[in-house]
């Protein structure tokens, strides 16, 4: 059991890292491309985004909780647990707030061609931050801080 719930956490957070990476380059793509096309083509992959992400996120909370409820050896007191449910709750208000009012404001832009550059700085430093994140929280859990 514990097996495929560590390969289902380590998928999930494979898809929630690397959806972030190509929406990194693929937003600042898009928000390159002329308003008439940039607008439609960065709505859409907005919808997909939030069709992934949800799954994606919520794969890597569930099979951690598995994780933890399975395990003898690890607890909910442990450094690297506290600091994944931490990281899993700010990343997601991060999201729902600012990385949100980022979104729409850099689709705004893309559909009008105006403001785009600073529409778009402001979605990557949303977006830098979430990998800082991501990245404690990876580092946490290889090397088990805490345990």
């Amino acid at each position: 059991m514990r097996d495929g719930l560590l390969f289902l956490h380590i998928v999930g957070v494979a898809g929630w890292l690397g959806g972030g990476v190509y929406a990194f380059y693929t937003y600042s793509a898009l928000a390159t491309m002329e308003p008439a096309a940039a607008g439609p083509a960065l709505q859409r992959l907005k919808k997909i985004e939030d069709r992934f992400f949800g799954p994606a996120s919520g794969l890597v909370l569930l099979s951690g909780i598995g994780l933890v409820l399975t395990s003898e050896a690890f607890g909910w007191s442990d450094a690297f647990v506290l600091i994944g449910l931490g990281a899993f709750l700010i990343s997601a208000i991060i999201g729902a707030t600012v990385g949100k009012r980022n979104s729409e404001r850099l689709a705004e832009a893309t559909s009008t061609g105006s403001d785009v550059g600073a529409a778009l700085k402001s979605w990557r430093r949303g977006t830098v931050w979430d990998f800082v994140i991501l990245a404690v929280v990876i580092w946490a859990m290889i090397t088990k801080l805490g345990a």
